[in-house]
């Protein structure tokens, strides 16, 4: 096979790593900074807030780089598992990619639906908490599937592009 299917392979896990990186380093931020915030002020300044982010522009870029993401990690895996001139020690991440973002867009199908069912206003704090608490724990479980198919992605990159397989890293660790 020609090295199109390899340029290929290449091009979707690079795709699919800066996708990633933006995913993974929102789910950091959203971990360890926002919902700490929110849990302090409570779930409905939480929810006044995500109605106007999560379900303003949110609603186009978080399933752009989501969906976008695992549509190119999972072709990222089919064009590598036709890819016979791509390295064998990049079959471990790369389908490990692929099988975390399709977990994250599992854990996505619960969380949206919370975030979603903001869209009707409530003074009703205790319906605001509960919503607050299973966006937490779902959008927590879909950063973790998120963070690791990052990871994944960035370890098919170095995988795909070793020197002793990559004709130009090749030339240049080799000096020819």
């Amino acid at each position: 096979m020609d090295g199109s299917m390899s340029r290929i392979t290449h091009g979707l896990v690079v795709g699919a790593t800066v996708l990633g990186g933006i995913l993974a380093g929102g789910n950091v931020e959203r971990a360890i900074v926002h919902m700490p915030a929110w849990r302090h002020v409570g779930a409905p300044a939480w929810a006044a807030f995500s109605r106007e982010a999560d379900l303003g522009n949110g609603l186009i870029v978080y399933p752009l780089e989501a969906i976008g993401g695992a549509v190119l990690s999972i072709a990222a895996a089919i064009t590598y598992h036709f890819d016979r001139s791509a390295p064998r020690t990049a079959a471990f991440p790369i389908y490990a990619a692929a099988t975390m973002v399709a977990g994250g867009m599992l854990a996505t199908t619960q969380a949206a639906p919370i975030m979603l069912s903001l869209r009707q206003p409530s003074n009703d704090s205790i319906t605001l908490q509960r919503a607050f608490d299973g966006f937490e724990f779902w959008g927590g479980v879909r950063g973790v599937f998120q963070i690791l198919a990052f990871g994944a992605n960035l370890w098919s990159l170095v995988a795909l592009l070793r020197p002793s397989t990559h004709p130009v890293l090749g030339w240049i660790a080799h000096g020819r």
